[in-house]
């Protein structure tokens, strides 16, 4: 009877909110010639809601690499996914905090970037880290996971190379498919 409340929290924000909020702030810009950062600067609403976005994607990965550090068989392999977790959240963080300004504070620009880089490498990190040791014990049971985890890697390749700048649409496309990921190995590790 527990599995269902929280299988129902875990389809809501994984295959929800945090898509529907992600397309919402992306809005109709032009998905690549822009993105979130520069979004966030053009008015207090707008980086009202990147900080929004930030505070509900970066929840739900805490809580869910959190979650999936009980299911790790050994110590070490716990303390490295929250500790991930934790550099990744924090990484977030100040990416949310410190503005995207490049033409009055280049360094803090430069700085913003790295942050946020930083934080979605840091999650799929933790995420591959996750699946691989799962994927030693059981390989059929979670090749589907590990090509989903392929299928991101190319994606977000993809997306970046063509127009050569992280834009709206890699942040769209990284967000949802790794919110997604994450139910995915929550759910394969709970059973």
């Amino acid at each position: 009877m527990s599995r269902k409340p929280t299988h129902f929290w875990l389809d809501f924000f994984a295959c929800f909110l945090i898509p529907a909020y992600t397309l919402l702030f992306a809005g109709s810009m032009q998905w690549f010639g822009t993105n979130f950062s520069v979004i966030a600067v053009t008015g207090p609403d707008h980086y009202r809601g990147f900080v929004y976005w930030g505070v509900l994607a970066g929840g739900y990965f805490f809580v869910m690499l959190n979650r999936l550090a009980f299911r790790l068989p050994g110590r070490w392999m716990r303390t490295l996914v929250r500790l991930l977790a934790a550099c990744a959240l924090l990484s977030l963080a100040y990416a949310l905090a410190i503005p995207y300004l490049p033409r009055y504070f280049p360094k803090y620009a430069a700085l913003h970037v790295l942050l946020a880089a930083g934080a979605c490498v840091l999650l799929m990190a933790d995420l591959l880290f996750i699946i691989l040791v799962f994927h030693r014990r059981d390989p059929d049971r979670w090749a589907g996971a590990m090509r989903f985890c392929r299928f991101i890697i190319i994606g977000c390749a993809i997306l970046f190379l063509i127009p050569m700048m992280v834009s709206t649409a890699l942040e769209v496309f990284f967000t949802i498919s790794a919110s997604l990921l994450a139910r995915r190995v929550w759910l394969l590790a709970k059973f």
